[in-house]
């Protein structure tokens, strides 16, 4: 992997440079040089090298060109820098860094005899919750906001009632102050304009002020809130309150600094106010569009829920430990007690979480003041949460624990209580590399690789699953479990698999402990994780694409960051488990009524067949057809039944069922009754040949006494476009994304990733092309189907597909809807290579204001720009946007002189057409930023 071996490379050169001759070495260290040694491209190095810094394995020094260092490798040799460092302006500022007793190298010659003291940044959000978690993006957005020069850039908190908008605005008052951004005696002014919204003079005059005789009782001149907020930060909450008067009135201060009181039509005054606002309500819905475009950062603060059940337990025990220090007094907290309220959703979020856990408190400390401890039990709870548990048979019957918490008491020490898991994880890593090394210098074969590193993963699972289960009860182990369901039933539709059943509750052990036990592999040997990957990558490729997917999804689905090792384990034990596919697999489930009648059949046919071929359903005794049929319409909504299915069930019309299932259906399904464990292994037997279901059926009648129904689906086809990626379904899937939110809804246009190979070997007898009516292929490499149009998508960005793509939509689209689909993937293809680039801005705001300056300059130019420029555009102005907000713009450009004389009509357009960029972010395009927007506006195609 590239990232892996820049690193490894960076990690040597820094143990063996000199910093006292960093000048001549400064080469080595850089992206060019980089490039250059591996044979890429300079931009890909640069991607991968800020990542790199993104995850504190590197660090970064802004000179011309920027260089790069191997955090730890640094530190071991020359000195110690602060962990929330990533960045320095110069080399030296990073020498100022260096502390007396720490330092293996003299340096004074490197530092100006009267260099300044270096300004350390304090960081008031370094230990709040979510800081490297939910709130990472936002706290980012904050410091561009606090340290943007001439009065820095106003703020709004987007989000529910609850979520800590008034508390965040606090927070930037003090990371303000602490820094020497204000005065540390600066005025913080708060002002809920809900408090005046049915009297909006009234608000008006609370915050611009009044002059005398501005209405009745306005005896003196009255300064408002923004006077008194003056060299300070002034906080409106509920600003979505403001009329369109108010609005205009406080975008007026925000463009200009200068505002009126009410009552006065002449003269203005100024105010030097930080402004920070807040709100609940849809933005759109409530502000004027002219408002909104003076408000550079809009920062989204997201509810409890979204933040992860890991930061939400967090909450709570960071509420105990605090009503613990304002009682004076030790907690004993169940552990159910727990479960529940971080299990519970909070309309009022984090503020009715802290109330609850306050009342609860507060109420037993009432009953016996002289206990030294108070007992936090189930009973404890408010009513809506005791009848949450009462609904929870899980709960009823779990084990039940209970952790102390005293005044004393830390937050990171609940979470650092527990070393065994960690050292265990460590030592398996350890001892895969040291097999691997034995491989690599010939001391083992392969075989006896394979052998021992798939024993040393199976021991350590057996352990956190056996010794240790107790700590896997509880809302967080459910909530990885259910996810990791979710994950592997993925799997199974996708590469038509079947895992046995304790896969999924190892991985979701290992998983549960290495979220909460074990951070990433810094303390590893680099260079031996490295090879190892790059020798799975070679020899275990259909293993690695399915754990890269598999931990792509867990990802996005919990709040864990997956690194280098978490693959490698994934790949080893999948590779362990002796996968088998059938890409023909035609899926069977048994349904019978009774406590584990299904299962037990299921469990003993699996097992002499030696494959999982059945699921099982078990039902109660009076379920009714209607509970068979949302069994199997859950299943077919998780399985790819696309080849099959066979229903095996015990009893019931099969002509009900018939008439209920076949709406659900994708694919054809077989209904046998009289169910029994010697029609499952006949069953079995048939679905192992593969041979078709109605092959199939006349098979089995022919040795069971039964009857049967195959139902075919019955319904008109959906028209359809395909994706598909000769490397897999993940690019596929992407381009599926890309397309679904390209394409309206209205054209009930059906979008679905599909196997490359699959579609290559079948062709157009695959049962795709029965169920839907394909309209196009869309992808990275055309399958070549007959009489199915393959398009690429690079050709669909760069245009040259374009008139093809049109021609295939207008039999189902208005020429209107097609414009807007072709803008909208321009648009969309464009927004998923920023959102890895942009840190400050809002990425669907810049690029809607794009759109219209794009719309400007064709509208004055006379010229219709190809998608490729569109996209081109998109993405270089957004990233100059940002350049410029960070205060680094590009100024040099080749024979700019030139360009101004010889096109000064094509750079007035330009001008002209990217004003609205000028104006809404408050910077100024310089002469070299607009050459290169013409070069690519003017490019050939």
């Amino acid at each position: 992997m590239l990232k892996d071996r820049l690193i490894i490379y960076l990690e040597e050169q820094t143990k063996s440079c000199d910093l006292t001759n960093i000048t001549d070495m400064a080469k080595d260290f850089t992206a060019e040089k980089m490039a250059k040694r591996f044979n890429v491209k300079r931009n890909t190095v640069s991607y991968h090298l800020n990542n790199a810094v993104r995850e504190k394995i590197l660090f970064k020094i802004n000179t011309r060109p920027v260089i790069f260092f191997h955090r730890i490798a640094f530190q071991e040799k020359f000195f110690s820098i602060p962990q929330d460092v990533d960045v320095y302006e110069s080399i030296t500022e990073l020498m100022r860094e260096k502390s007396s007793g720490n330092t293996n190298i003299a340096h004074k010659k490197l530092l100006p005899k009267e260099a300044p003291e270096k300004v350390t940044h304090k960081n008031a959000f370094s230990d709040i919750i979510g800081a490297k978690g939910s709130l990472k993006k936002t706290i980012e957005q904050i410091k561009t906001s606090v340290f943007y020069p001439d009065n820095g850039l106003p703020i709004l908190l987007y989000g529910p009632t609850g979520v800590g908008k008034s508390w965040i605005a606090k927070k930037i008052y003090q990371f303000a102050t602490e820094n020497g951004v204000i005065k540390k005696d600066a005025p913080f002014v708060s002002f809920n304009c809900a408090q005046y919204a049915n009297n909006p003079e009234l608000l008006s005059s609370n915050l611009f002020g009044y002059a005398k005789g501005a209405f009745t009782g306005a005896y003196t001149t009255t300064r408002g809130m923004l006077e008194s907020a003056d060299e300070g930060i002034l906080f409106l909450d509920e600003v979505h309150r403001l009329n369109q008067e108010g609005q205009e009135k406080l975008f007026t201060f925000l463009d200009q600094g200068v505002f009126r009181r009410m009552g006065e039509t002449e003269g203005w005054h100024t105010a030097k106010v930080r402004l920070i606002m807040a709100t609940t309500e849809d933005l759109s819905a409530n502000f004027l569009e002219t408002f909104l475009r003076r408000i550079p950062i809009i920062v989204n603060i997201p509810s409890l829920d979204e933040r992860g059940i890991d930061e939400k337990l967090q909450f709570v025990y960071s509420f105990l430990i605090e009503e613990s220090r304002i009682l004076g007094k030790d907690l004993l907290v169940s552990t159910k007690v727990v479960d529940t309220l971080i299990s519970h959703t909070y309309k009022g979020n984090i503020g009715s979480l802290q109330n609850i856990i306050k009342y609860m408190c507060a109420s037993n400390y009432a009953k016996d003041k002289e206990n030294e401890e108070i007992h936090i039990n189930l009973y404890n709870l408010p009513e809506e949460l005791l009848i949450e548990v009462s609904h929870n048979l899980e709960s009823k019957v779990k084990k039940n624990n209970v952790i102390r918490i005293t005044p004393n008491t830390s937050l990171n020490q609940i979470y650092s209580n527990k070393k065994d898991e960690r050292q265990m994880i460590k030592s398996m890593f350890a001892h895969c590399y040291e097999f691997y090394t034995d491989l690599k210098e010939g001391r083992k074969s392969r075989e006896q690789f394979e052998n021992d590193v798939f024993n040393e993963i199976n021991a350590l699972f057996d352990y956190l699953v056996f010794k240790r289960l107790s700590d896997n009860e509880g809302t967080m182990m459910k909530f990885i479990t259910g996810s990791m369901h979710d994950v592997f039933r993925y799997v199974e539709y996708n590469y038509n698999m079947n895992f046995n059943g304790n896969s999924i509750y190892a991985i979701s052990t290992y998983l549960f402990f290495r979220h909460n036990e074990y951070d990433d592999s810094k303390e590893a040997d680099c260079k031996i994780c490295a090879e190892l990957y790059e020798y799975i990558l070679q020899n275990y490729k259909f293993e690695n694409k399915i754990a890269k997917h598999m931990l792509l999804m867990i990802e996005s689905k919990m709040d864990i960051r997956p690194n280098i090792e978490d693959e490698i384990l994934f790949t080893l034990y999948l590779k362990s488990q002796h996968i088998k596919t059938d890409l023909n697999h035609i899926k069977a489930i048994i349904l019978a009524h009774g406590y584990a009648t299904a299962s037990s059949i299921a469990n003993v046919a699996n097992r002499l067949l030696n494959e999982n071929i059945f699921e099982a359903f078990d039902m109660p005794i009076d379920s009714r057809v209607e509970d068979i049929v949302e069994h199997v319409r859950q299943y077919v909504e998780y399985n790819d039944i696309h080849n099959g299915l066979v229903m095996l069930v015990d009893m019931g019309s099969l002509n009900n069922i018939y008439l209920s299932l076949k709406q659900y259906l994708s694919g054809p399904v077989a209904i046998i009754s009289n169910v029994s464990t010697q029609l499952a292994l006949s069953v079995g037997s048939q679905l192992k040949k593969g041979l078709p279901i109605e092959d199939m059926i006349e098979e089995i009648k022919m040795y069971n006494q039964t009857e049967y129904k195959v139902i075919y689906p019955e319904r008109d086809r959906q028209k359809a476009f395909l994706t598909c990626c000769f490397t897999g379904l993940g690019t596929a899937e992407q381009l599926k994304n890309l397309l679904e939110k390209s394409i309206p809804s209205e054209l009930n246009l059906k979008i679905a990733a599909y196997d490359f190979q699959r579609l290559k070997s079948r062709g157009i007898d695959d049962p795709i092309f029965q169920l839907y009516d394909v309209l196009c292929i869309i992808g990275t490499a055309d399958p070549k189907i007959n009489r199915v149009e393959f398009i690429n998508i690079e050709d669909l960005m760069s245009g040259e597909a374009e008139s093809r793509f049109i021609q295939i939509l207008k039999p189902i689209a208005t020429d209107k809807q097609i414009n807007n689909i072709n803008e909208n993937l321009i648009r969309n293809f464009s927004i998923e290579r920023l959102i890895d680039s942009l840190t400050i801005l809002d990425t669907n705001k810049i690029l809607s204001h794009i759109g219209q300056c794009l719309g400007r300059y064709e509208s004055l130019s006379g010229k219709h720009l190809s998608n490729r420029k569109k996209a081109g555009i998109y993405f270089h102005v957004s990233c100059l946007v940002e350049r410029l907000v960070r205060q680094s713009p590009i100024e040099i450009y080749p024979d700019l002189e030139n360009l101004q004389k010889s096109q000064s009509q094509s750079i007035k357009w330009i001008q002209e057409a990217f004003s609205t960029i000028e104006e809404v972010y408050s910077v100024k395009i310089p002469p070299a930023e607009i050459g290169y927007i013409y070069d690519i506006l003017v490019a050939e195609d």
